[in-house]
C-alpha cells in the first residue's frame, strides 16, 4: 500500500488524465462514473457512493468517502476505476479535499495486490487539479488524509 516509497510522486502519476470522451475499455473492471454538473459537496459524496455502490451506512462526508475507498471490499474485481467526466463546481476548499481524499486513497491501494483505485479525469482538467491541490511544478510527497 502507498507510503513510504512514494516520494517525490506527482498527481499526475496517481491521477490518470484522458480524453473521456474517447474513453478506453477497462477490461476486467468495475467503472463508475461521476457525471457532470454538481454543485455541491452532498451532490458530490451521494454521486461517488452512486457511482461505486457504497454501503448503506456511508455516512455522506469526507471521512466516510475515505474510508469507503479504502475498503471496495464489496466491489469483485481487482481494478476499481472513477471516472469524472468534469470537476465538481465545490468551493475550493471543499474540491482541495476531495482530491486529496481521492490522490491518498490511490496512493494506499497502488501497491496493494488485492485492489487498485484509477481515477480518471478529463485531460482538459490537469491543470486545474494541480493548481487546485497547490501542486502545480511541485512534486508530491508520500501523506495520509487525515480528515475534514
Amino acid at each position: 500500500m502507498g507510503g513510504a516509497g512514494d516520494g517525490g510522486r506527482t498527481v499526475s502519476t496517481l491521477f490518470k488524465y484522458l480524453d473521456v470522451s474517447l474513453l478506453p475499455p477497462f477490461e476486467d473492471a468495475f467503472v463508475g462514473t461521476i457525471r457532470p454538473g454538481i454543485s455541491d459537496e452532498r451532490e458530490l459524496l451521494i454521486a461517488v457512493a452512486d457511482a461505486l455502490r457504497f454501503p448503506s451506512y456511508f455516512g455522506e462526508n469526507y471521512n466516510a468517502l475515505y474510508d469507503c475507498l479504502r475498503d471496495l471490499q464489496w466491489i469483485d474485481t481487482r481494478m476499481v476505476v472513477l471516472v469524472h467526466v468534469d470537476l465538481p463546481q465545490i468551493s475550493a476548499d471543499g474540491l482541495k479535499v476531495y482530491l486529496e481524499i481521492l490522490r491518498d486513497s490511490a496512493s494506499d491501494w497502488e501497491f496493494d495486490a488485492e485492489r487498485e483505485l484509477v481515477v480518471v479525469f478529463d485531460a482538459s482538467k490537469e491543470g486545474l487539479i494541480e493548481r487546485a491541490l497547490g501542486l502545480e511544478g511541485m512534486t508530491m510527497p508520500a501523506g495520509h488524509f487525515k480528515g475534514s
